[in-house]
């Protein structure tokens, strides 16, 4: 799909990839739909878009709110008279155990990066079927390929946006409609910072490589113009995924031993329900009653 003239929403479009993405967009002649919750980041990111941008329209919206996101397709189509992309980006990230951790923190998680994604999907599709023509871009991560120690929710979370890739994009074959995910790895934006930790976070180890957020971009702007069905960034992260399809034991040694364990703090105790205290049986539940005689 040639991106000129186009309509792109980006939700998460205050910070990180998706800044970067509605200015790669912008840049590339659409027109961009900017939404986060912040109405002042998306103002200052609407201020900075690049020519020849056609024009912009920024829509505060949370994505955990189904009739805020039905709000923010609307406004695009009646503004634009069409929707042709759609850039799920939003997300949080979560660094905690999964056994002892928050369960507030794990439906948070997901309401924001699965249901999120899942209320735009449902609120955009139809009106890309009645075109004829469109794109949703999902973006995942490599964990939701690998799946880190204290991260298992947030990878959870990734995995299960992979799986609605897959299945949207079978269910909407044939009506024009394209879908893609992209999987970053180590980005340099203020993901780390932002998200929401019950445990400390490890220092990574030195040699590993953070892509810039602009290449994410990129990668997202081609897929869209090549139709690409799956998007890595790095040849390091295809090069893990691959190991972790045939060796994944190996994989679990490595996160293991250069990952979990020179970094992380050491668990804390788990607080046990009380046991509950049984009673002393009487003495007719303790002596079996006698049998009467033949």
């Amino acid at each position: 799909m040639k991106i000129d003239g186009r309509t792109a929403i980006i939700t998460g479009a205050s910070t990180g990839i998706g800044r970067e993405t509605a200015r790669e967009l912008a840049r590339r002649g659409a027109s961009v739909v900017l939404a986060s919750r912040s109405r002042e980041k998306l103002e200052a990111v609407a201020a900075g878009l690049p020519a020849p941008a056609a024009r912009c329209l920024v829509v505060p919206t949370d994505v955990t709110d189904r009739l805020a996101v039905e709000g923010l397709i609307r406004r695009t189509a009646e503004e634009f008279g069409g929707i042709d992309i759609l850039v799920n980006n939003a997300g949080v990230g979560l660094f905690a155990p999964i056994v002892g951790g928050s369960i507030d923190n794990m439906h948070h998680l997901f309401n924001v990066n699965f249901w999120g994604a899942v209320h735009c999907i449902q609120a955009a599709a139809p009106y890309m079927r009645s075109q004829r023509q469109g794109h949703i871009v999902n973006v995942s991560s490599v964990a939701g390929r690998i799946a880190p120690p204290l991260m298992g929710m947030y990878s959870a979370s990734k995995f299960a946006l992979i799986a609605l890739s897959d299945a949207v994009r079978a269910e909407l074959s044939g009506s024009g409609v394209a879908v893609s995910t992209i999987y970053p790895g180590l980005t340099e934006t203020s993901f780390e910072e932002n998200m929401m930790r019950e445990a400390e976070m490890p220092g990574l180890p030195p040699f590993l490589r953070y892509a810039t957020a602009a290449t994410v971009a990129r990668r997202i702007a081609l897929a869209i113009r090549w139709r690409i069905r799956d998007v890595y960034i790095a040849p390091e992260d295809v090069a893990a995924v691959s190991l972790n399809t045939v060796a994944p034991q190996l994989v679990d040694w490595v996160v293991r031993n250069l990952w979990l364990i020179p970094f992380s703090p050491q668990p804390r105790d788990l607080a046990l329900p009380p046991a509950e205290e049984e009673a002393e049986p009487s003495r007719e539940q303790a002596e079996p009653p006698e049998r009467p005689e033949a």
